[in-house]
């Protein structure tokens, strides 16, 4: 307890001599706090903050899917549709059954012009994975049905929607 108040007495001084920089030297958040403040965020619609705690979760673990699930959220959220489609291939190479991974890149491939084929294997996939049958990944399916009996449109499309809640 000591040690704490002299520390503290010590940044105190520092502050009122003009070297007001606190430096943290140890993240006290795990990758899953950082994913749950990054949620956050995103609900806020503070899209930077979130990718940024999103970033940092993988950094302190690289393979929790449901961070690269979301960090590829913001990306389609901001319109960026190949970066999400990277970010969701990438959480399936860690978690292959993520029904969010597996919607959310069937629906990326739509919005950006890609493989119908492909995203209706994937749709399918998630909805038999979810449990339940859940609206959402019906809707996915339906667009997908939907684009493929228009044949494929060249280029980005879409309205920036996040395509899938996070957790």
């Amino acid at each position: 307890m000591r040690h704490l108040a002299g520390i503290a007495w010590a940044g105190l001084a520092a502050t009122l001599a003009g070297c007001g920089h606190l430096v943290v030297l140890h993240d006290p958040l795990s990758a899953s706090e950082h994913n749950d403040l990054g949620v956050a965020y995103e609900a806020r619609g503070d899209l930077d903050l979130a990718a940024r705690e999103y970033r940092r979760a993988l950094r302190l673990d690289r393979r929790l899917a449901r961070a690269r699930v979301n960090l590829g959220n913001v990306s389609a959220r901001e319109g960026r549709w190949g970066d999400a489609e990277a970010c969701y291939r990438r959480a399936l190479r860690d978690q292959p059954e993520d029904p969010d991974a597996l919607n959310n890149l069937a629906l990326a491939l739509v919005r950006r012009g890609g493989d119908l084929a492909e995203a209706e294997r994937l749709a399918r996939r998630a909805l038999a994975r979810c449990g339940q049958p859940d609206s959402l990944y019906r809707s996915t399916l339906a667009e997908v049905r939907a684009a493929r009996r228009r044949g494929p449109r060249p280029g980005p499309a879409g309205s920036g929607e996040a395509p899938s809640r996070p957790p």
